[in-house]
């Protein structure tokens, strides 16, 4: 994996890991769905592991996720879409808050 600031190049091999262990994120991180005026708004990201993928996809605790691929982070359904749709996608933007600023990531993956 080589980053850049806020663009990154995946190996798709290290995507397809991931993926096909999905039962191991809560190791390397804890995902937490975000609220705001009664509404899911996003998840938010707590307890990163250091050196885990997370960590070094510049991923910070707190960070809130908003969307994923233009899907907006607001039911498991989505996020559920997104991950599905990850599979086979060549290209990654996200898009978070971070102490209270916008940012966007994008991953191209190779």
């Amino acid at each position: 994996m080589r980053c850049n600031g806020a663009s990154c190049e995946v190996d798709r091999s290290l995507v397809d890991k991931i993926l096909a262990n999905s039962q191991a994120l809560p190791m390397w991180a804890r995902f937490i769905p975000s609220i705001e005026g009664g509404k899911p708004n996003g998840f938010k990201i707590a307890a990163i592991r250091p050196g885990s993928l997370f960590a070094k996809l510049g991923l910070q605790n707190a960070d809130l996720v908003k969307a994923i691929n233009g899907l907006e982070m607001t039911s498991p359904d989505k996020v559920f879409e997104a991950y599905t749709k990850l599979k086979s996608a060549s290209h990654l933007t996200m898009q978070l808050v971070r102490r209270g600023e916008n940012h966007t990531f994008d991953f191209q993956i190779r």
